[in-house]
């Protein structure tokens, strides 16, 4: 567990050295649309939703599995 702990906080701090480097603003183009956003925010905001994202896959999976295990029987 604690090996988890120091490689989860050695990738935020690369991630945070990462974001300080990168504080331009750029356009973000989508379909008609197209608006300047600090790429900072941007990488943030992409983070966020890949821990969220992170996050509810293993729950996802295990109902899966235990879904199939129910039918099979």
């Amino acid at each position: 567990m604690k090996t988890k702990v120091i490689i989860t906080l050695v990738l935020i701090g690369i991630f945070i050295l990462f974001v300080i480097q990168n504080i331009e603003v750029v356009n973000i183009h989508f379909l008609f649309f197209s608006f300047p956003v600090s790429q900072v925010l941007l990488l943030f905001i992409v983070f966020a939703i890949g821990i969220i994202i992170g996050m509810m896959l293993p729950g996802l999976l295990s109902n899966k599995n235990k879904t199939s295990e129910v039918s099979d029987k």
